[in-house]
């Protein structure tokens, strides 16, 4: 069987775009219930011991790794058995576990696993009908994208901050393979130690073979095809003289075809005798008359005995018949060139889970513009060993634009990081003073053994970063003299650093204005949060709901009644309120529509208040017009914005 990935995902996807995975097996049309299995596998470890374990009155087993495992009780596992012919590969539950490297899976081993160390993960089954033209066409993003986070939590919102950012990723292999009624097709059998065995030249690996020792098995020889000459008369009955010797036997069933004047001498008969010589077949049908030379061709099945149920005895790769498999069946004599195929005898449908592996994935917190999409697409926002020109920060900011800044904004740039790459270890900031003078220079390094993390944008928020490292400068000096920086993925040792990516350039906005200063920080569609200064507020309103109920009017706490003046008939039980804040940008430049644009379009995002606080919140706007002009700072964009959490007083 030949099974291929025909589309496969890229080494790095976009989770919210499509991740095609689309696969093909020449088995699709030849098996009986064919169907592709497709298993997103991750957190795998390498096994290198396994032992019987009794638990509950039963035996289990229980499998140590080579490295701590990530697996809680209850997890459905994939063991990938491989190594050791598969002899266990399959899906299992954790049933317990007992410590960092040391689990037990709901196996009860009738033989040990293999001497060769083989791999545990946490798994996801897919099963996918064969389309019209035989392939399996599967788009993973709608399971992967849950795997990568959504929104900044807990410690990210950390004022001046660089963190690690792994839940913006997802690594992961995909393990293909088949489910089916497993047929085999052999080409004859042959004469093995007094049984019977089958064998198949062109197979010359025990890869992808489910049958193992002990299995029962249903064995089908195809018809074989007697070529006859002409009928004869023979004692009353009506027989046929070939070129060859007969291969059936007396009493075997055999289909006589090609007779034309008698019609009747066609179709199932017994054979009763071979007549006088070896090549002469008589039937039980009586003769009728004479015709003319009428060849045709009998068929029958030689060894009858061998369509039936056996059991495999052994099962290997010989170096001239290719795969043999022997059975307990006696060997019933030599019959010509005779194929056919073995299936299980209980005809259960086989899996065979790991024909191909695709291994060293992954996908992030992001998403490409359908008329953007390529397979290839989020490729260069991973930084790798190849030219820093390739290599990008994830931001929808680019290197060609000096962004607007405010000296509080908050925001953080997402960086991540190729498995194999040594070249990043932060984040380097270059400040200039208004004449583009050098300032300083600092390195802000990323979390110990981090592959993916966020640094921080603004200036107060690198101010409050204690793990940044001065290169020239001090940064508490020249602070207040900043005009603009650059920032970009270091390769760093000491005092000395490269860039390792492409330069982000922001500008301090020089503009006032007597209105406070709210920022809206956002998720950009590469996974950054980045912000936006909205400088003049136009309004501030409050929405409020009452609930409201009836209460008994008057004074009954003393032995006469009476009304007070601060009584009432109408009593609210509960107020819900939300605040909604209209911001407006001021006049923008040209480029900065790209920003707005996204902004629209984010699932995430924060109002920064004018004493620096992160508040969730969410744009009210359905529709918004973009505008476009040849000149710079000719339009500006109001936003509605409501906060997204609701005040309760009671």
């Amino acid at each position: 069987m030949a099974y291929t990935a025909i589309t496969q995902p890229h080494d790095y996807m976009a989770a919210y775009s499509a991740v095609p995975l689309k696969v093909l097996s020449t088995s699709y049309n030849t098996s009986e219930q064919f169907k592709y299995i497709v298993n997103i596998c991750w957190d795998g470890i390498s096994i290198t011991a396994n032992t019987s374990y009794s638990m509950l009155n039963s035996l289990f087993t229980k499998l140590t790794s080579s490295t701590p495992h990530n697996f809680e009780n209850g997890d459905k596992v994939f063991v990938d058995d491989n190594p050791n012919s598969d002899v266990f590969t399959g899906y299992y539950n954790i049933r317990k576990i007992i410590s960092s490297t040391e689990f037990v899976i709901d196996l009860e081993p009738t033989t040990p696993f293999g001497a060769n160390p083989f791999n545990v993960y946490k798994v996801i089954k897919y099963k996918l009908s064969p389309d019209l033209d035989g392939y399996g066409k599967l788009d993973l993003s709608n399971t992967l994208k849950d795997f990568v986070s959504q929104n900044l939590t807990g410690q990210t919102l950390s004022y001046g901050l660089s963190y690690d950012g792994t839940d913006t990723r997802f690594d992961y292999n995909i393990i293909c393979g088949s489910e089916e009624k497993y047929i085999l097709d052999f080409e004859d059998n042959i004469f093995l130690t007094g049984n019977t065995g089958f064998y198949n030249t062109s197979i010359t690996s025990m890869t992808g073979i489910p049958f193992q020792i002990g299995d029962a098995i249903l064995i089908q020889q195809e018809l074989y095809g007697w070529t006859y000459i002409d009928n004869v008369f023979d004692t009353g009955n009506v027989g046929y003289t070939g070129a060859t010797t007969v291969p059936f036997t007396i009493g075997q069933q055999v289909t006589v075809t090609g007779q034309i004047t008698y019609p009747s001498y066609n179709g199932l008969t017994t054979m009763l005798d071979t007549g006088s010589t070896t090549n002469v077949l008589i039937t039980e049908k009586s003769w009728v008359s004479s015709t003319p030379v009428e060849p045709g061709v009998i068929y029958g099945t030689p060894r009858p005995e061998y369509n039936t149920v056996g059991i495999i005895v052994d099962i290997y790769i010989d170096p001239t018949y290719g795969l043999v498999i022997l059975t307990n069946l006696p060997w019933a004599g030599s019959s010509p060139i005779l194929p056919g195929t073995i299936r299980y005898a209980s005809d259960i449908l086989t899996t065979q889970s790991n024909i191909l592996t695709i291994s060293g994935l992954s996908v992030y917190n992001s998403y490409l513009n359908r008329m953007d999409y390529s397979i290839t697409g989020f490729d260069p926002y991973v930084i790798q060993n190849r030219a820093t020109s390739l290599n990008n920060i994830s931001t929808i900011l680019n290197s060609n634009n000096d962004y607007r800044i405010e000296p509080s904004t908050i925001g953080f740039l997402l960086t991540h990081i190729d498995n194999n790459t040594s070249l990043t270890d932060g984040i380097g900031y270059v400040f200039y003073d208004s004449s583009n003078s050098l300032l300083g220079e600092l390195v802000i390094p990323k979390p110990p053994n981090s592959l993916d993390y966020y640094s921080p944008i603004g200036i107060e928020q690198i101010s409050y970063t204690t793990s940044k490292v001065e290169i020239t400068g001090v940064f508490s000096g020249y602070s207040g003299s900043i005009d603009n920086y650059n920032m970009f993925v270091v390769d760093y040792t000491g005092i000395t650093y490269s860039a390792s990516s492409n330069m982000i350039s922001f500008k301090l906005n020089p503009e006032c204005s007597k209105y406070e200063l709210y920022n809206l920080m956002w998720k950009d569609k590469n996974g950054s949060f980045i912000s936006y200064p909205f400088k003049f507020i136009s309004r501030d309103n409050i929405e409020v709901d009452r609930k409201n109920y009836y209460q008994s009017e008057g004074n009954w706490e003393n032995n006469t009644f009476g009304y007070d003046d601060y009584g009432r008939g109408d009593k609210t039980f509960h107020s819900k309120s939300r605040k909604n804040l209209v911001l407006n940008s001021g006049w923008l430049y040209e480029f900065e529509r790209d920003l707005i644009e996204d902004l629209i379009q984010s699932p995430s995002v924060y109002m920064q208040t004018p004493d620096n606080r992160l508040i969730g919140c969410i744009l009210d706007e359905k529709k918004l017009e973009i505008y476009k002009q040849i000149n710079e700072d000719l339009f500006n964009y109001s936003f509605n914005v409501i906060l997204s959490s609701n005040e309760f007083r009671f």
